[in-house]
């Protein structure tokens, strides 16, 4: 097997950035002693207690969420629109892999798949 092109990322320089457990937000972690930060700013970390506490009267898991119906269907709508481009491509490239057709199927994958890149689903709070 042969190495990847390009030097490797330094294991420091991966650990150096961690997504909030709460917006998703990446933001710097400063090293030295103590717990490692799981959120951003301490309104995200608010709000994700808040969040606990509200599933716990509810009867939720640290892993459920709850989203609005509007939210997922858009959701599952994408995934669809993905999922019957991958089919499209598929059936083309069995049918002919010219340059011009590999072409024209990545363009169509690609705006098929973007729609789905940008989606960004916010849990529902007790206000929303």
């Amino acid at each position: 097997m042969s190495e990847p092109a390009g030097p490797r990322p330094k294991r420091d320089a991966l650990e150096a950035r961690r997504r909030c457990g709460w917006c998703g937000r990446e933001f710097a972690v400063s090293p030295g002693p103590g717990r490692p930060r799981r959120f951003c700013r301490d309104g995200c970390r608010q709000q994700a207690y808040l969040a606990r506490k509200l599933a716990a009267a509810h009867g939720l898991g640290d892993g459920d969420v709850i989203v609005s119906r509007d939210a997922l269907e858009d959701l599952q709508s994408r995934l669809y629109c993905l999922q019957a481009a991958l089919e499209d491509v598929e059936r083309d490239l069995a049918a002919s892999c010219e340059p011009d057709d590999v072409a024209e199927a990545l363009s169509w994958l690609r705006e098929n798949a973007e729609p789905l890149a940008r989606a960004w689903i916010e849990p529902r709070t007790a206000d929303a």
